[in-house]
C-alpha cells in the first residue's frame, strides 16, 4: 500500500474521531493491524476496505485513490459526494481561521470531537465511548462498553517526545516508531536494561497466583485466607524491577507497603484484632516519603 493511501486512512480515522483502538474494535481486527495500515506496512483486505468506506461514508475509489466516484451522467451519488467535499472544504477553512485554538465539532452522528493542536490532544465522546489521545506523549485512553483501556509510554521520571521525522525519543533513546518502543518497554513506560528483567516482567505471574488460589481453595478449602496470595503480585514485579534496574528504594517501598497492608488485614479479618494493628498503616506514607527522599539524594549524587 502506498504512503498516500496510508495517510488517507489516518486522516479519515481522525476526522471520524476514532482512535486506533476504537476503529479496530469496530472492524473486528487488532490495533496492531490498523497501525500497520496507517504506516503503509500492510493493506486492508477487501472486506475491511468495504467496511472502512461504509464507516467513513465515502466510496471505495475515494478511499483508495482520493477521488470521489461520480457517474458519467451526473448521478445523485456524485452530486452528494460533491456536496460533502464542499462541506469538508468549508469546515477546513473554518478550522484554519481558528489558528492554534482548540477545534470543536459537535454532531448527532459523530458526537463531540475536540482537537487541541497546541497540546497534540484529541477528545472524542460518541456512541462507542470516550476516547482521549495525546500523540506527543504516546498516551491513549478508551472508556467504552468493553471497560477502560489505558495505553501509555510515559511514566513518572521519564521524558517522552515525538520527533518531526516520526521517530520517538524516550529518556534520550530514539526509537523508529511507537511499536518499536512498545517492544522494548513495558506498558508503564519502564525500560528494561537486562534480558532477565524483561523475561521476569513478561512472565504471567498473576495467572500463576490465580491457579495457586484455585488449587488451595479446592484442595484445602482456604478460599478466604488464599486471597492473601494477591499481595504477592506487586512484590513479584517490584523484585523484577530491582533485578533489572537495581532500585533498592523502590523495592523497599513496595514490599513494606504490601506487607503492612497484608499484616493489618490478617490481624483484622483472621484474628479479629484491628486495634492497635491499624497503627502499622500510618507508617506506610512515612516509609514512602523516606524512600522518595533517598532516591532524590542518590540522583543528586549521581549528577554531581
Amino acid at each position: 500500500m502506498d504512503l498516500a493511501m496510508a495517510q488517507r486512512l489516518v486522516d479519515r480515522r481522525k476526522a471520524a474521531g476514532l482512535s486506533q483502538e476504537a476503529l479496530a474494535a469496530q472492524l473486528g481486527v487488532s490495533r496492531q493491524a490498523v497501525s500497520k495500515w496507517e504506516r503503509s506496512e500492510s493493506s486492508p483486505d477487501t472486506d475491511n476496505l468495504i467496511a472502512l468506506a461504509a464507516l467513513y461514508g465515502v466510496s471505495l475509489d475515494e478511499l483508495l485513490y482520493g477521488e470521489a466516484a461520480s457517474d458519467a451522467d451526473g448521478s445523485e451519488d456524485g452530486s452528494t459526494e460533491t456536496v460533502d467535499e464542499a462541506k469538508e472544504a468549508e469546515d477546513s477553512a473554518e478550522h484554519a481561521d481558528c489558528g492554534d485554538k482548540p477545534l470543536v465539532d459537535i454532531s448527532l452522528a459523530r458526537g463531540i470531537h475536540v482537537i487541541d493542536p497546541n497540546k497534540g490532544e484529541e477528545v472524542h465522546v460518541g456512541w462507542s465511548g470516550i476516547h482521549v489521545t495525546n500523540e506527543r506523549k504516546g498516551e491513549e485512553v478508551h472508556v467504552g462498553p468493553g471497560g477502560v483501556h489505558i495505553d501509555t509510554l510515559e511514566d513518572d521520571g521519564h521524558s517522552v517526545r515525538t520527533n518531526d521525522d516520526g521517530t520517538v525519543t524516550i529518556d534520550g533513546e530514539t526509537f523508529s516508531s511507537w511499536k518499536e518502543a512498545h517492544d522494548k518497554l513495558d506498558h508503564h513506560g519502564r525500560h528494561f536494561h537486562t534480558k532477565v528483567g524483561r523475561a521476569w516482567n513478561k512472565f504471567p505471574f498473576p495467572a500463576l497466583v490465580t491457579l495457586a488460589y484455585l488449587v488451595l481453595g479446592i484442595v484445602y478449602g482456604t478460599w478466604a485466607t488464599g486471597l492473601f496470595l494477591v499481595f504477592l503480585i506487586p512484590v513479584y514485579y517490584a523484585l523484577g524491577d530491582f533485578i533489572d534496574q537495581r532500585h533498592l528504594s523502590k523495592l523497599i517501598d513496595v514490599v513494606y507497603s504490601v506487607s503492612a497492608e497484608a499484616w493489618f488485614l490478617y490481624m483484622w479479618l483472621c484474628l479479629g484484632q484491628p486495634h492497635p494493628a491499624w497503627v502499622i498503616l500510618i507508617t506506610i506514607p512515612v516509609v514512602k516519603a523516606l524512600m522518595r527522599w533517598c532516591r532524590k539524594r542518590w540522583k543528586h549524587r549521581e549528577r554531581a
